[in-house]
């Protein structure tokens, strides 16, 4: 189980790897940090709904990171034996898309392909 202070510090590490210019993991080890942080949250057994605003006064809302992540990896996995297809899984297990779509605007959505674009 994983309590909301390591589900936090890894929120800003994702953060800190898309939205700053001083990150220093590549592609692969921010959907390694992602499929972490997914796991925690499916694994973070409190039912309170501060969970989901982590984030909401800083760069991008826990629920802004996990959709737009999750539609980030529909598009772009290589596939059922790779890494994003691992991180849609993990993502999955906390977003269920029902009959929704990407935000285009969405922040985490753009900055995973433009990471993916310099890897």
């Amino acid at each position: 189980m994983k309590t909301l202070s390591s589900i936090k510090r890894l929120h800003k590490l994702v953060v800190k790897e898309l939205f700053f210019i001083n990150g220093t993991l590549d592609y692969d080890r921010v959907t390694d940090a992602l499929i972490t942080l997914a796991n925690a949250v499916h694994n973070y057994s409190d039912e309170t709904e501060e969970l989901w605003y982590i984030g909401e006064d800083d760069h991008i809302s826990m629920d802004d990171l996990i959709v737009g992540a999750y539609w980030h990896f529909t598009e772009w996995h290589g596939g059922q034996w790779s890494k994003g297809y691992a991180a849609l899984c993990a993502l999955g297990t906390v977003f269920s898309p029902n009959m929704s779509s990407v935000e285009p605007d969405n922040d985490a959505y753009i900055a995973l392909f433009q990471a993916l674009a310099k890897a």
